[in-house]
């Protein structure tokens, strides 16, 4: 059936009805959920909110992506955002605009994805809002946390150690994947919903590269894949407590590294060897002739954590936090430089995606 075929007030009365229990996530912090002209919330401690849009043939392209993964992914970056800043996510708001001749299952596939995230977090659906498209998609979160102890981009002092949680380039490495894949392998992976770690059935994939048709086996690309299509915000309840300043890992590890030193009024010394990257995008990116510094230190959308944290405080790096942290660098004075494995010193550019701008 068609969403124009159900109507707004039936779609949003399922809404209701499916994601009725995720209001007693939060408890009586939730005075009025969904269905009035506004909710009614009543968190405590200090409020975050953030906002996020993915508007599609910018953010996305559905030959390469399903609703599914759009919905959980659209959760996962604003959630991000409130993590970025020592926060825990609470209220989950949804603005959906779609075409109305859009496929019934289309749009309640978006729908799962969003309630798989929304499992992950613990936020609770409190509202939002649905309306007809012309033409391409746009989907809009808003995320309302709350916290204590806030951290923000401009906490970083000359001499504190500059560190990010997990491995970088996987998301970047992912989309490359994706660029290059046949269309059925494409269709193969738009399919799967990565609820289970991983799916052994697959074998290889085929891609595209200089013109001739190769494979790449499911082992080393599904870690890849799934950063990129359903990526999970690094949570920053282990690392908050040291962090004087932090910032979520969206639009690349250098132009967001910039983001923290412009805030501070700071400048940036970082060792390329020092960046941590999967055994899995290093060989991915060696098959498909790819620089992986490159996909690391610009490709963004790994949705890990990069902080800094007094030189002093050598508990950022204890082997009881159960989160991989690495120290990438230091914050200096005022110049921002990259130094490579044989010591040569490189002026640090704000490589990443930048909205209205350029990359590179």
């Amino acid at each position: 059936m068609k969403l124009h075929q159900i109507g707004e007030l039936e779609l949003l009365r399922e809404v209701r009805k499916r994601f009725s229990s995720y209001s007693k996530i939060n408890g009586s912090s939730i005075m009025v959920g969904i269905g009035d002209d506004a909710a009614v919330i009543a968190p405590q401690g200090k409020i975050l909110v953030t906002t996020d849009m993915m508007n599609e043939g910018i953010h996305f392209d559905l030959s390469f992506t399903s609703t599914f993964h759009l919905g959980f992914k659209l959760v996962s970056v604003n959630v991000s955002d409130i993590f970025a800043m020592g926060g825990k996510p609470k209220y989950l708001f949804l603005n959906i605009s779609m075409k109305k001749d859009t496929d019934e299952e289309i749009f309640w596939k978006m729908y799962e994805g969003i309630s798989g995230a929304m499992d992950i977090y613990g936020v609770s659906l409190v509202g939002g809002d649905l309306c007809a498209a012309e033409n391409d998609m746009v989907l809009s979160a808003t995320i309302i946390g709350a916290g204590d102890k806030i951290i923000k981009r401009g906490g970083a002092s000359a001499g504190d150690k500059i560190y990010v949680t997990g491995t970088l380039g996987n998301s970047a490495c992912g989309l490359e994947i994706l660029k290059r894949l046949s269309d059925e392998s494409r269709e193969v992976v738009k399919n799967l919903e990565y609820r289970s770690s991983s799916h052994k059935n697959i074998g290889v994939l085929e891609y595209w590269s200089n013109e001739l048709k190769n494979t790449i086996d499911w082992d080393i690309a599904e870690p890849l894949l799934r950063r990129h299509l359903m990526p999970v915000a690094r949570d920053s309840a282990e690392v908050a407590n040291y962090a004087s300043s932090m910032i979520d890992i969206s639009d690349g590890l250098f132009i967001d590294l910039c983001r923290i030193c412009d805030e501070s009024n700071v400048g940036a010394r970082v060792y390329l060897d020092k960046i941590p990257m999967s055994d899995e995008m290093k060989k991915t990116a060696e098959i498909m002739k790819l620089d992986p510094i490159h996909l690391a230190t610009s490709g963004g959308e790994d949705y890990e954590l990069l902080f800094t944290a007094p030189s002093s405080d050598v508990r950022v790096q204890s082997s009881e936090l159960e989160v991989n942290v690495t120290c990438i660098g230091e914050i200096i004075g005022k110049d921002r430089v990259v130094i490579d494995k044989s010591g040569k010193e490189f002026v640090l550019k704000t490589e990443g995606y930048q909205h209205f701008g350029t990359s590179g």
